[in-house]
C-alpha cells in the first residue's frame, strides 16, 4: 500500500513537471511568434509610408531608413533572446521544427528589411557614389525584393502547441 501511494505521488510529480515544461515551451513559442509578427507588421507600415504617393520629393526619408535599421536590430535581438530562452528546455522534434521554421521566417524578414533599406538608401542618396544607380537597377532590385516578400507572406505559419 505504501509503495503504491509513493508510486502515485512520483507519477503525479512527473506529470506536473512535464506539463510545466510544456507550458514554458508553449509560452516561448507564442511569444516569439508574436514578436516576429509585430516586427513584420511594423515593417509593412514603414514600407507603406515610404512608398506613399502623398510623400513629396523633399520628404525626410532618412527617418524611415533609420527606423528600418532599428527594426532589423530589434529582430536580431528577438532571435537572440528566443534562442537563449531555449537553453536547458527539453524540446520535442515538433518544437524543434517549430523553431526552425520560425528561424527561417525571421531570417527572410531580416533580409527583406535590410534589402528594402539598402535599395531606398541608394535610390534616394544624393552622393556621387550612387549616381550610377539607375532606375532600371532600382526596378530589378524591387522586383527581387517583392518576390522575397511574396515568399514570406505565403508561408502558412501556425502556432501549434501539440
Amino acid at each position: 500500500m505504501k509503495l503504491t501511494k509513493s508510486l502515485c505521488i512520483i507519477i503525479c510529480i512527473l506529470c506536473i513537471d512535464t506539463n510545466y515544461a510544456n507550458s514554458d515551451i508553449d509560452e516561448l513559442k507564442e511569444s516569439a511568434n508574436n514578436h516576429i509578427s509585430a516586427i513584420k507588421t511594423h515593417f509593412i507600415s514603414i514600407k507603406n509610408r515610404i512608398n506613399s504617393p502623398y510623400n513629396k520629393k523633399q520628404f525626410p526619408y532618412e527617418f524611415f531608413l533609420d527606423s528600418l535599421n532599428i527594426l532589423s536590430e530589434k529582430l536580431g535581438q528577438v532571435r537572440e533572446n528566443m534562442y537563449s530562452d531555449l537553453i536547458g528546455l527539453d524540446l520535442t522534434s515538433r518544437d524543434i521544427q517549430f523553431f526552425e521554421n520560425l528561424n527561417r521566417q525571421s531570417i527572410l524578414l531580416y533580409n527583406i528589411i535590410i534589402g528594402f533599406r539598402e535599395i531606398y538608401y541608394r535610390f534616394l542618396s544624393n552622393d556621387n557614389a550612387s549616381r550610377g544607380y539607375s532606375f532600371a537597377q532600382y526596378t530589378l532590385e524591387m522586383k527581387n525584393l517583392l518576390a522575397l516578400e511574396q515568399k514570406l507572406f505565403s508561408i502558412k505559419f501556425e502556432f501549434a502547441t501539440k
